[in-house]
């Protein structure tokens, strides 16, 4: 269970917990159940870093630009490279190959920079009003959501297809069990101190990775390392702005 865990950890943040070098290839697929832990650890560090800013009077939009900046430096920025890369492939291939071979290169096209400011400066706006709230709940919400649209990165590589032969999402896409994801519910449980707005948010998060089983089915072929990354970038954003409807019309 521990080496899982800190696999996990060090898959997904800066953290390094090591763990990789004593799984073996058939258990590399079983950290996903894991994955919200990693989500919390990143929320529990976002939520603090705001509620401190806060503290000392900062105004709520430079705190919504420090968090997301935090944010993709405490996951290395390995899934905004995937957004980059989706964005880039969907956009300029014409067909299931082009836009794989597309999504393996590292230069970023037009496609790809667009799709990843965009993505950027909606976190920002939607941190923005969040933080501009005066309920303290807010900051139990921000630290939901990236553990939340974790467990839904996981729910992506689920009975999915893996296009290629081999990369980074190989080890995951496909080979994720149903035991995999009812653990990384099990994780998820903290976020039922919200109330109603877990369920909000947990729905917020979840739409973005089933929009991109579709898509990538038919645009790629099948879910890629890319596809998760992406999963998990659009699945914070979604999470985001359903936090913000939380606090306007629930809590």
């Amino acid at each position: 269970m521990f080496v899982k865990l800190r696999a996990a950890i060090s898959f997904l943040t800066i953290f390094p917990t090591g763990g990789w070098d004593q799984l073996s290839d058939g258990d590399s697929a079983r950290i996903a159940g894991y994955f919200p832990v990693a989500g919390w650890i990143i929320g529990g560090v976002l939520a603090g870093i705001a509620y401190v800013s806060a503290q000392v009077s900062l105004p709520p939009s430079v705190i919504a630009v420090i968090v997301v900046a935090v944010g993709a430096w405490l996951s290395r920025g390995l899934h905004l490279d995937g957004v980059a890369d989706f964005f880039d492939g969907v956009g300029g291939g014409a067909d299931p190959e082009a836009r794989l071979k597309i999504m393996k290169d590292s230069a970023i096209g037009v496609f790809g920079a667009v799709g990843l400011i965009l993505l950027l400066l909606f976190k920002i706006v939607c941190l923005t009003a969040i933080l501009a709230q005066l309920t303290p709940m807010k900051y139990l919400l921000i630290a939901a959501v990236p553990a939340l649209c974790r467990w839904s990165m996981a729910s992506l590589a689920w009975k999915a297809t893996y296009p290629r032969s081999k990369g980074t999402g190989h080890a995951f896409v496909g080979k994720v069990t149903g035991s995999d994801l009812i653990l990384g519910g099990i994780f998820l449980l903290p976020a039922l101190v919200v109330g109603v707005s877990a369920y909000v948010l947990f729905l917020f998060s979840l739409m973005p990775s089933v929009w991109l089983r579709r898509k990538s089915k038919v645009a790629l072929g099948g879910v890629t390392g890319d596809v998760l990354g992406a999963s998990c970038e659009m699945g914070e954003a979604a999470g985001w702005l359903g936090a913000l409807l939380c606090l306007f019309w629930i809590l």
